[in-house]
């Protein structure tokens, strides 16, 4: 007679169905058994020198993939060094399921080492968290899996005890019910008649769509109705920013001046996709949004003027179909627009004293590499100006945490990002006080035999921080820190590190690493003081 399934495998084999093929983490004893049921599946565990990059190797996973990613860690410590990554899926609306032990019940009323409250921890930063209790295993999974995929996208947290993970599941037993999804509402009408009567319309694109199935349809509504548009960052790629009406990219501080004037002065602001997670500015709540998103994009007491939830495809050829209006924007505006946003980010020198121009780097780069490489950044100074300044011709092309704005988060989504992807060449950007929070990924990369270049701007300072001192007469306290070698740093990792001095050779540390591509650290010298356009 066969054996029957231990809750283990359950978990495992559903993963696996599902298209999950690696699971991230940091093991702890408590957890063995779920990671030998996974590696007997087919999935791979791959050991993160942190939960936290754990979690946002997984995030990256799923935004990349469509399917959720998935990360593990053992109880107490291990459960709260995931809530970083996990509360950046939950604002970058990124599927995941976050798995972590927990202390067994006929335990947890009489000890209390590494015995936390985990659930309600992780109850407001996911969509839903779920204690595994042995009972109906597989049908708790395919809930999971459905609600971190259901927009808007985000984190389940589940937990499972030691003693559970080897029981055989049982069928009894009542299961937890997922969340209610939110009721959409249907304006289509209502916005096709603003769209209609609009004078000064601009799109504001987002990340509340499918990136790879609505790209083509938002490039074709925006080149048939000469609607002039903005993106988000992490909706970069998905319309085309080479076309005539792109402003450029609003919500994130640099050179955006000018762009958020526009969106103050229109009269219709078209949401395709766009979800005010990734806004700080308040540009959305003085001006009616007329919305076209996946789920709901509502927030407190914000709510759209007007809101079709739905394929973001489809309600665009509706809206097409029915449209009869004509912007009263010239070309000769928007080319001005843009030539007043490339102004306030081109510094006056491509090198200062303390090193290279940031802006000439990223610009460098962006020439050398091809239009198919992915880019990955973590939060910084660096990574407003790269949004802006850096152009991502395809979706899924520009990864970076904006909901959330989580430091930490380049060089695992790099090296997530190199594993799901191994035909495209990736590059991670990433501020030196980024980089020492997770240089001993480099460890992981190595032993993955991945090879994303690793960009670091090296500028011993956090520069984001003393504009806000700059802004309020405080003196800069906090943000400077002692330079560090991370070309031998990299080097002591088994990487190849570099330390250009000049532009020439930022460009040629990267044609070689295209020809021959293998785990590098580019350690690029930066003055701060060649930042430009940036706001707090």
């Amino acid at each position: 007679m066969t054996a029957p399934l231990t809750c283990a495998a359950i978990i495992a084999g559903a993963l696996y169905r599902a298209g999950v093929r690696y699971v991230f983490g940091h093991p702890g004893g408590e957890v063995v058994d779920l990671i030998d049921a996974l590696e007997s599946c087919g999935i791979r565990f791959v050991l993160a020198g942190h939960e936290s990059a754990a979690a946002f190797m997984a995030g990256t996973v799923g935004r990349v993939t469509g399917i959720p990613g998935v990360c593990l860690a053992t109880l107490g410590p291990g459960a709260c060094n995931l809530a970083l990554g996990v509360a950046c899926a939950r604002l970058d609306r990124d599927p995941l399921l976050a798995f972590s032990a927990r202390t067994p019940a006929g335990r947890a009323p009489w000890l209390n080492k590494q015995n936390l409250a985990l659930h309600e921890l992780f109850g407001p930063i996911t969509k839903w968290s779920v204690a595994l209790d042995g009972a109906r295993t597989e049908e708790m999974i395919c809930a999971a899996l459905s609600v971190a995929q259901r927009a808007p996208r985000g984190p389940v947290y589940l937990t499972l005890p030691a003693d559970v993970a080897i029981a055989p599941d049982r069928a009894d037993g009542d299961a937890a019910s997922p969340p209610v999804p939110e009721e959409a509402r249907v304006d289509l009408a209502l916005i096709r008649e603003a769209l209609n009567r609009a004078k000064r319309p601009i799109g504001v694109v987002g990340i509340s769509l499918d990136a790879e199935r609505d790209s083509a349809p938002v490039r074709r509504f925006f080149a048939a109705t000469g609607i002039p548009y903005v993106v988000l960052p992490q909706a970069k790629g998905v319309a085309d920013e080479s076309a005539p009406g792109f402003l450029g990219v609003a919500g994130l501080g640099s050179g955006d001046a000018s762009i958020v004037e526009w969106l103050n002065r229109s009269d219709c602001l078209l949401g395709v996709g766009f979800d005010p997670v990734e806004s700080s500015q308040d540009w959305h709540l003085r001006r009616p949004v007329y919305s076209l998103a996946n789920g709901p994009t509502g927030f407190g007491r914000y709510r759209p003027a007007a809101e079709c939830v739905g394929e973001v495809s489809g309600l665009l050829s509706e809206l097409l179909a029915g449209y009869r209006g004509a912007p009263d924007w010239t070309a000769e505006e928007i080319q001005d627009a843009r030539r007043r946003t490339e102004a306030a980010i081109t510094p006056p020198a491509k090198e200062g004293a303390r090193g290279l121009s940031p802006f000439h780097v990223i610009r460098a780069l962006r020439e050398v590499l091809p239009e198919e490489a992915i880019a990955t950044t973590d939060v910084g100074a660096h990574k407003m100006l790269l949004a802006q300044a850096w152009r991502a011709p395809q979706p899924g092309t520009f990864l970076v945490s904006n909901g959330l704005s989580a430091m930490g988060y380049g060089v695992p989504a790099a090296i997530a990002a190199s594993l799901v992807r191994p035909d495209r060449p990736v590059v991670g950007f990433i501020g030196d006080g980024g980089f020492g929070m997770m240089v001993q990924e480099l460890e992981t990369a190595r032993r993955l035999g991945i090879a994303p270049l690793l960009v670091v701007f090296c500028d011993r300072s956090l520069a984001v921080i003393k504009l806000a001192q700059d802004a309020r007469g405080i003196p800069h306290r906090g943000v400077d820190f002692a330079p560090v070698d991370w070309a031998k740093v990299a080097e002591g990792f088994g990487a190849r590190g570099v330390a250009p001095a000049a532009l020439t050779e930022v460009r040629q540390a990267a044609a070689e690493w295209l020809a021959h591509p293998q785990l590098t650290v580019l350690a690029v010298p930066i003055d701060e003081s060649l930042y430009t356009g940036l706001s707090y």
